[in-house]
């Protein structure tokens, strides 16, 4: 995903798989090149839909490269109500068709 930044403020689109129950929530974003600067902002979703727009500020770390890859990996535990199966193993008939 590529932000776009003016001064310590960022934006970038983010595709949800599936469609999550609230409009606005928190979005984390990690760089993974230098200065690999962490951002906190919020994303809000367009509604009827999955695509969102992300809006943050950027905080420096200090992070290492190894760190900064470690943090970008983090995941977060997914309610029931938002997996959705048939997103996924298409994602993997995808994959088996390279």
């Amino acid at each position: 995903m590529q932000t776009k930044d003016i001064g310590n403020l960022y934006w970038h689109r983010l595709n949800y798989p599936v469609k999550p129950k609230g409009l606005v929530e928190r979005a984390h974003s990690q760089e993974l090149d230098h200065p690999f600067r962490r951002g906190a902002g919020v994303a809000v979703r367009l509604p009827f839909s999955t695509k969102a727009l992300v809006l943050g500020i950027w905080r420096k770390t200090g992070y290492t490269e190894s760190e900064a890859l470690t943090y970008a990996i983090k995941g977060r535990g997914l309610p029931k109500s938002e997996v959705n199966w048939d997103y996924i193993r298409s994602m993997d008939m995808e994959k088996d068709d390279v």
